[in-house]
Formats: structure tokens, sequence, C-alpha cells
């Protein structure tokens, strides 16, 4: 498979089971460059084990035999020599740099009984899954926060390999920068959609509030020691009033004399 394939199955794993607030685009190429350094660009990796991960003794998956090597102190790589179990070889094939023994296992060892799997999609979520236990999830927060260096430290000091821990960093450093120039660039985030402006709200304002109001007229005052004549209040007439208790009605006479010049005006009004 391509490392695009691999890259694009871990970022989705990672966001999925880490959180896609904290899986960083830095995070996800320092754990394909590591994954590319244990499996040879990705060449060899044998039943989608992207990161060489052996089978404890809880596994309970799919697992295959391969030849690999290790390096240990002088008394440990001894013991594991004298104890090889049936079926499998332990050989003695140099020292590093450091002046630990380098050990090749093949056969049925424990120490190269490695995990398989049968999609990329299993592999990768099991991966990722295996780095954010208790063990490695410290430097899983180490890679994505860009330190290539410190993950692959992080990693040697929580048991994840034996070799040379300067070496690996510098090559996990390495890969992770390389990949980071062919990997797809990160999506562009799209802009908020462009809402029509809300029409003004129209304030409720008083006419007589916009109007500058008029001088107070002040009434005049008379000159001193001039008498001012006060006119007579006079009541305003009131519509519906009845008559005043003092006032005595019209005899019957009057009232039909009114009545008759009333009724003559009227039909004199409508004949002309």
């Amino acid at each position: 498979m391509s490392p695009v394939e691999v890259y694009m199955a871990l970022r989705l794993q990672l966001e999925a089971q880490l959180g896609k607030e904290q899986t960083t685009r830095a995070g996800t190429m320092i754990l394909l460059g590591q994954m590319a350094l244990e499996t040879g660009r990705f060449e060899s990796t044998m039943n989608y084990n992207f990161g060489g991960v052996k089978c404890s003794p809880k596994w309970a998956g799919c697992w295959q035999h391969f030849t690999t090597t290790e390096h240990f102190a002088e008394a440990e790589a001894a013991r594991y020599i004298a104890e090889a179990p049936a079926g499998s070889k332990v050989e003695r094939v140099g020292v590093d740099a450091t002046g630990k023994v380098i050990l090749r296992f093949s056969g049925r060892h424990a120490m190269n009984k490695f995990r398989a799997y049968e999609t990329l999609d299993d592999a990768v979520a099991s991966h990722v899954r295996f780095l954010l236990g208790q063990r490695y999830r410290t430097a899983v927060h180490l890679a994505m926060a860009g330190r290539p260096d410190d993950y692959a430290i992080a990693l040697r000091t929580a048991g994840y390999y034996t070799g040379d821990a300067a070496v690996y960093a510098r090559n996990v450093r390495l890969l992770a920068k390389e990949y980071d120039g062919k990997m797809p660039p990160e999506p562009t985030p799209s802009a908020p959609p462009a809402h029509a402006p809300e029409p003004a709200q129209d304030e409720v304002v008083s006419i007589a509030a916009t109007v500058a109001p008029s001088p107070v007229e002040e009434p005049a005052s008379p000159p001193q020691g001039v008498a001012v004549a006060v006119p007579p209040v006079v009541p305003l007439p009131q519509v519906g009033t009845g008559l005043a208790k003092t006032e005595k009605p019209r005899p019957w006479w009057a009232r039909l004399l009114v009545w008759l010049v009333g009724a003559m005006t009227g039909r004199f009004t409508r004949r002309s």
C-alpha cells in the first residue's frame, strides 16, 4: 500500500480515538515516520503490522514469527542465549555504538512473535489503540506537540524498542519531515456563509421629540403701583344640563303655539 493510504487511515484513527482537536498534522507525521522506520518505508509491512508490535501474553488476535534483532546489556543477552526455548534460535551478531549486544531472534521465540492483521483499517485502529494505552500515551502527546526527538526518547524509556535512542529519534524526525512534504495538504477551512445584512430596526420616535421646545412665555408683570382689574369669572355653558330647579315650565298654550309655528315653517320650507 502507499504511504498516503497509511497516512489517511492513521489520521482518521487518531481523530476518532485521541480526538479531532488534539490530533495535529505534525504529530501524525511523527507517528507515520516511526511506522515507516519500523517497516522499511512500508516495504516490509508484515501482515499490516506497522509498528513492529509484538504479542503480549494476553494477545488473542492473529500472530506470526519473523526474524528480528534486539539490543541488550551483556548480562541480559547472555541470559537470552542460555534460555532459548526449543524451536527458537538466539544468536549474537554484534555490538552497537553504546556497547550493547545485538541479538538476532528467529524460529518460535516470544521476542520475535508479532501481531498480525487482515486489513489496513484493523491494523491502524489496533496500532493507535496500542500507542494510546497507559504505557505510551505520554509519548503520543509529545508527538502531537511536534516534538519527534522527545517522542522517540519517551518510547525508548517505556520499553518500545531497545536500540539507540538518539539514532531512532533522528530517523523518526527525518522521515516525518520527508513524508510531510509528500502527504496531501491540510484542507483550508471554508469561510462561513455570508449572511444578508439584517434590516435596521426603526426607532419609534415621537414627532414632538424632534421639535425644539418653544420658549415658555412668562406673563408680563404690571408696573409697580398700578392696579390691575381682574375680569369676572363667567361659567362656561354645559351641554346636556337640564332645567334648573328654580326655572318654571312654559304654559300649555305657549308650547302649542311654538309647535304650530314650527310645523307650519317646516311645511312651507318643503314646498319651496
